[in-house]
């Protein structure tokens, strides 16, 4: 009687719940939920309102018994740049374990994010996501949050402050996330990151050069300034290094942006390499502006939740510790959780025993943000 009265009282019927959940969001074995969960439904459909980006789609998981008679609380899935998409494997046991622990699953795909461009443009697309979720007769728009990871993270966070959803949603939960998008550009190419006011080493992984490397050439008009700058992006992406600088290559590039991305390339410390960032030219402030939630926590409502892993290559945690910091003033920080678990944001070949402490912190943050859900 007094186990059935547990089950029944909210707080230990999540626990128990996130208990069970847990395991395979970090597929480890054995998974006792896809013996217990109900398999959900899962259905694709379009969800963006730009006419430009119709194509993109997004996956939904549905709970078995959601209806309109019972509906259930949900979560957008927003997935980073360069991601693999919704059909990747990490991808689809989240989305399953969710949908088995009673969660409405939304996970959208953006074209222009798995191409490896990012623009202000996106947090449209997490903002349709989000408003196409909490139409759905079978959820409760009232539980309603945002998954984002990694660059998804930080346009979660932006999306929680658009006045379309900023009224309406629920949480934001901002896993591996960069605050400042300049500052994470200096931090790339320097190879280094602010903590507690100290700049200290950090290593960024390959692939997060070559992506912010596209992101520069972006930033270039097209034409001979970008192509004269092409073996530079390269020589970067390929060694993490700062260039030594090229004398005769300034005199050759026309626009501002061109001059300004070259002397980031070359910038010797972080120091310098952020001094550039702000003498970038005023459209290209004004876009990594708009980029960067930092700058626009305040447009929060929603109760927010920061994770970062401490040997996180692609973004620097002290990003997410900025967040955090962000946040706290403001009332809105629910909870931050740092962990030495994942591979940025995906837990491989994780051992319950051995990564209890980490599976342990996991477990409380994840039955805090299911507590505002189930």
């Amino acid at each position: 009687m007094l186990i059935g009265a547990a089950v029944a009282w909210k707080p230990p019927r999540v626990t128990l719940q996130t208990l069970v959940l847990v395991p395979s969001l970090v597929g480890a074995q054995p998974q006792p939920l896809q013996l217990f969960g109900a398999a959900p439904r899962r259905e694709s459909l379009a969800y963006r309102s730009d006419p430009g980006a119709a194509g993109d789609l997004a996956d939904l998981w549905l709970p078995q018994g959601a209806s309109s008679a019972h509906p259930v609380g949900g979560m957008v899935l927003v997935l980073g740049i360069n991601n693999v998409g919704r059909d990747y494997p990490a991808v689809v046991r989240f989305a399953d374990a969710m949908a088995r622990s009673g969660v409405a699953v939304l996970v959208p795909d953006s074209a222009a994010l798995l191409a490896g461009m990012l623009s202000p443009d996106e947090v449209g697309g997490v903002v349709d996501a989000a408003r196409l979720l909490m139409s759905r007769p079978e959820v409760d728009g009232r539980r309603v949050g945002l998954v984002g990871l990694s660059v998804g993270g930080s346009l979660s966070l932006l999306a929680a402050g658009d006045p379309r959803i900023s009224g309406d949603l629920r949480w934001v939960n901002a896993f591996g996330a960069y605050a400042d998008a300049g500052e994470y550009l200096a931090d790339v190419v320097a190879q280094a990151q602010t903590l507690d006011g100290n700049m200290v080493t950090w290593k960024s992984s390959a692939l997060t050069r070559e992506v912010f490397a596209r992101l520069l050439a972006r930033l270039i008009p097209a034409g001979g300034d970008r192509e004269a700058l092409t073996a530079a992006l390269d020589a970067f992406a390929a060694s993490g290094r700062a260039l030594p600088a090229d004398p005769a290559l300034v005199p050759r590039l026309d626009s501002a942006a061109a001059k300004a991305v070259y002397a980031l390339l070359t910038a010797g410390s972080l120091e310098g390499a952020r001094q550039v960032m702000g003498a970038l030219p005023a459209a290209v402030r004004e876009m990594l502006d708009g980029l960067s939630p930092i700058r626009h926590l305040s447009a929060i409502h929603a109760d927010a939740f920061v994770m970062y892993d401490t040997g996180d290559t692609y973004v620097p945690y002290g990003q997410s510790v900025e967040l955090a910091d962000g946040l706290r003033p403001l009332g809105r920080l629910a909870r931050s959780s740092q962990f030495r678990l994942f591979d940025h944001v995906e837990a491989k070949g994780v051992d319950l025993v051995g990564a209890a402490p980490e599976l342990w912190k996991l477990l409380w943050h994840v039955q805090a943000v299911l507590m505002e859900t189930l």
